[in-house]
């Protein structure tokens, strides 16, 4: 676990260092693409396969001149941010009483958003859409670690 964390940290501060052109772009939106993919490897407690995707429509049409982080800033973030949606996932599906209404869905969205919940102040929050599990990060606070996407996930589930 702490080399993966090393790995990851290391990737990230590579990416986020990388100039701003569209090959800097290609390669941070891959970085992300690959760790949400080393995640979703951990799901192994559910017996089942999910699509875990990230949601690079709705990360293109954020308004960056009103968020917290510049946009480079925030793919760098976002590396270590999904790494945690499979493991969570497999956290939930190790309970048995959260392991049924996982089952559920099909897929799992992690969405970055910078609008606010007037209900809820948390910038975790998560949505179900049919057969999706849809978790949207609230972006420019701290990264999200382990154990938060299952903590989020058990406030709808």
């Amino acid at each position: 676990m702490k080399n993966t964390v090393l790995v990851l940290m290391v990737l990230s501060a590579y990416v986020t260092a990388a100039s701003a052109g569209p090959t800097a772009d290609k390669k941070r939106r891959e970085a992300v693409d690959i760790s949400l993919a080393k995640g979703a490897s951990e799901i192994k407690d559910c017996g089942k396969t999910f699509k875990l995707s990230f949601d690079w429509a709705a990360f293109d049409k954020i308004d960056w001149s009103k968020a917290e982080n510049p946009k480079d800033h925030q793919l760098g973030s976002e590396i270590t941010n999904v790494r945690y949606v499979g493991t969570d996932i497999n956290k939930l599906c190790e309970d048995k009483d959260y392991k049924e209404p996982v089952l559920k869905f099909d897929n799992i969205v992690y969405r970055s958003t910078i609008e606010k919940d007037d209900k809820n102040d948390s910038r975790l929050r998560v949505k179900i859409e049919g057969k999706t599990l849809v978790f949207e990060n609230r972006i420019g606070g701290s990264t999200r670690s382990g154990g938060d996407f299952a903590n989020a996930a058990k406030k709808v589930l």
